[in-house]
Formats: structure tokens, sequence, C-alpha cells
């Protein structure tokens, strides 16, 4: 009915899968965050905009079918005993701003034609 709120559903796990990012200090952060990578992408597409689109590309291929990213990947044993139990599972509610689209908009705006397509 209108007006009414169903709970989200319960964290759940995900599979474990490669992940290239940039973390500037992984011993205090062994994690990567979606939301930084989007910004940090800005900064490394200057210096190697393959090494931006390979960056890139990994967080999308952590897309799940209905076009949700995980904004932070957890990965193996160690990285998760250094992070604290609330931060482990991934929330759907919880969300980043769309940062990786900030590489996209520059690899757009380098095109000819300013990615307008005509």
């Amino acid at each position: 009915p209108p007006g009414s709120f169903s709970p989200p559903p319960p964290p759940q796990e995900t599979e474990a899968a490669p992940l290239f990012a940039v973390v500037p200090s992984r011993p205090f952060f062994p994690r990567g965050f979606l939301w930084d990578d989007g910004f940090h992408s800005l900064v490394v597409g200057e210096w190697d905009g393959p090494l931006a689109d390979d960056i890139a590309a990994h967080w999308l291929g952590l897309m799940h079918e209905d076009g949700w990213i995980p904004r932070e990947q957890i990965l193996g044993a160690e990285a998760a005993a250094r992070v604290p139990a609330e931060f482990l599972p991934q929330r759907r509610l919880h969300a980043n701003p769309p940062t990786l689209v900030l590489r996209l908009q520059r690899l757009l705006d380098r095109l000819p034609d300013g990615g307008g397509g005509e």
C-alpha cells in the first residue's frame, strides 16, 4: 500500500573477485572503496589513462545484475581481519555517489566531438 515501508533485504555475501584499485594506505584501509577510486581515477588518468581505465573496468566488473556495485571490496581473510565488523556486510541501501562517471565523462570530453556522437 502507498506509504508503507518494507525493510531492506539482509546483507549477503558476494563471490570473491579480483580488484585493481588505488588505495593510498593499504595497511590502514585494506580494502578498495568505489567512491575513492572514482576520484583517484581523475588523477591517475592524467598520468596514465589506460591504467585509470583498467581500475574503472575492475569496479564495473563487480556490478550485479541489477546494477548495484558494493561500495567497499574487502578481499581475503587478512583484509577482513583488519576491517571493523560493522563494515564487513555490504548493504544495498548504503551507497556512494557514482564517481566512476567522472572518469567516463573525462573520456567523453576528450573525444573529437565532445562525446556528442554527431
